[in-house]
């Protein structure tokens, strides 16, 4: 099957290439498709695939956001998202069939397969987008099993206190766990979480990272350590703009968007915060060694 036949099957009934149980993976990108104007265009397959040919010619650049979820990638996209050149991608994820059908591909070939999906994705296609850097933050430890198909890219991991992760990820994604575990109590369910993070950290290989960067020194000083990635990711922007970004997406920034418009620029948890001590207490002396390796005692 030829490239453009691959694309237009996988983004024309994606839920055929994904199981029942990660559906939200299907919707994800035909929300996509519809937010770009172009769910019902037949030959957009045909032009996103002519466009991206011209976008490898400015040889575009992916930025991967390696990350356990919870860990704040949101909120960092959103910010490089204000910024000019860049556009966010979020969490995007390639069922086995495609990463296979990505495996055979020439180099050329494979990374323009995945540059046409970050391009839907990313809002599609923008006035600055030929050069423009579009994000993938998906929650892949092994990230090199998308990231290697990516001719030009930089690879950064987020790293954020796996305490707080494990805690957020139990008590302050319902949604989230509805859809993954729904018939696990809050006790299964914090073991599982403290599994998947020790996983998730176990995998590592952190020579395969550009840069290393945590989520506790966005919090402490967001405005320099924002940048410092774009810096990294070759993002040139003013003074004005990188204080916009920080501003227009601050928490007090956020909560009145949701006041007044229903939508936030984030993900940021707005519902009410329980400290769960006893939780945390659980979760340090099963993540110690981790919390020792990334220090964070």
């Amino acid at each position: 099957m030829n490239d453009e036949h691959m694309l237009a099957k996988y983004i024309g009934n994606p839920e055929v290439f994904w199981p029942l149980s990660h559906q939200r993976n299907a919707l994800k990108i035909k929300r996509a498709l519809d937010k770009c104007g172009y769910g019902s265009d037949k030959d957009y397959v045909w032009k996103i695939k002519d466009f991206v040919k011209f976008r490898s010619d400015f040889y575009a650049r992916h930025l991967y956001i390696v990350n356990t979820g919870s860990a704040g990638s949101h909120w960092i996209e959103a910010m490089l998202g204000l910024l000019p050149g860049f556009y966010n991608g979020g969490e995007i994820y390639f069922p086995k069939e495609i990463k296979k059908y990505l495996s055979g591909l020439s180099s050329k070939e494979a990374n323009e397969f995945l540059d046409a999906i970050y391009v839907i994705h990313s809002g599609g296609i923008h006035k600055d987008s030929l050069t423009a850097t579009i994000s993938n933050s998906a929650n892949l430890a092994n990230h090199r099993q998308i990231s290697d198909f990516s001719l030009n890219k930089k690879v950064v991991l987020l790293l954020r206190d796996p305490v707080d992760v494990v805690i957020s990820r139990t008590f302050r994604k319902n949604e989230y766990k509805k859809d993954i575990a729904p018939s696990l109590d809050d006790n299964e369910y914090l073991e599982r979480n403290c599994k998947y993070v020790e996983n998730f950290y176990n995998q590592l290989d952190l020579s395969s990272f550009d840069a290393v960067i945590r989520y506790e020194d966005f919090l402490e000083n967001t405005l320099e350590s924002l940048k410092a990635l774009a810096n990294l990711i070759g993002i040139d922007a003013s003074e004005a703009e990188f204080e916009r970004a920080v501003r227009k997406t601050s928490q007090n920034e956020e909560k009145n968007m949701l006041e007044t418009k229903g939508e936030t620029l984030t993900n940021i948890y707005m519902g009410e915060k329980n400290d769960h001590d006893w939780a945390k207490v659980f979760v340090r002396k099963k993540l110690n060694d981790i919390l020792v390796k990334y220090e964070y005692f």
